[in-house]
């Protein structure tokens, strides 16, 4: 690896470290946060576009290639509420700082992959400590209401949806919970009133070890 791709991964790896904190504590990345990042990076798409530059035109076209394929994926995970926008501006700017040497369609594909492996990995450790804790029953409540959900329905609804505690709606973060209804519901086990959210991980995680993950078995 040529030292120019080792400080695309480098600051690859600052940015994913910065938004993994600012989503961690703050559950939000603000686009002025992106922007700024974006310009720096920038400096290094220009540093490779030199090496290019019997080939510009090729760069650019291969370039705007694989950023078009990374934003309609980023944008489709978005279509589907996997991940936010700030996630999706994140993994197109990923695709933007990687070396040209690196992009293909085989690298691209297994990133988001392996990315949607690890969120249903996720997922799967989310339902089953639903299912088999305390606010099952409020889950069963609320099914009751809505007779009309299908079987796969109802597990999409355990694995991202969450009840959270009426009390303590004063500290409620809506960006890491989305409110999704009003009703409110009685569980009886924890005995506390109880109202439906939509779980926002901190989808930045998986997508630092995703990257890393590809990136070092990619290299090696």
């Amino acid at each position: 690896m040529i030292l120019n791709d080792f400080f695309f991964f480098f600051y690859s790896n600052i940015v994913l470290f910065y938004c993994m904190y600012r989503d961690i504590k703050f559950r939000i990345i603000p686009n002025k946060v992106l922007s700024v990042l974006l310009l720096i990076g920038s400096f290094l798409f220009f540093i490779e576009l030199l090496h290019f530059y019997n080939n510009v035109l090729i760069f650019i076209i291969v370039k705007i290639w694989f950023l078009f394929f990374a934003f309609f994926l980023s944008f489709l995970l978005f279509c589907l509420k996997i991940i936010g926008g700030s996630d999706g501006k994140l993994l197109t700017m990923l695709f933007l700082f990687n070396p040209i040497y690196y992009l293909n369609f085989q690298w691209l594909f297994l990133f988001f992959s392996v990315l949607l492996l690890l969120y249903l990995i996720l997922g799967i450790i989310s339902y089953l400590i639903t299912h088999n804790l305390t606010n099952k029953n409020v889950y069963e409540m609320f099914f009751s209401e809505n007779e009309n959900f299908s079987k796969m329905h109802k597990i999409f609804i355990e694995i991202f949806y969450k009840f959270r505690d009426f009390s303590q709606l004063n500290k409620f973060n809506d960006e890491k919970y989305l409110l999704k209804s009003l009703i409110l519901f009685y569980n009886n086990k924890t005995e506390k009133i109880q109202f439906l959210t939509q779980y926002r991980p901190p989808i930045v995680i998986l997508i630092f070890f995703t990257y890393n993950f590809l990136i070092f078995n990619y290299l090696c």
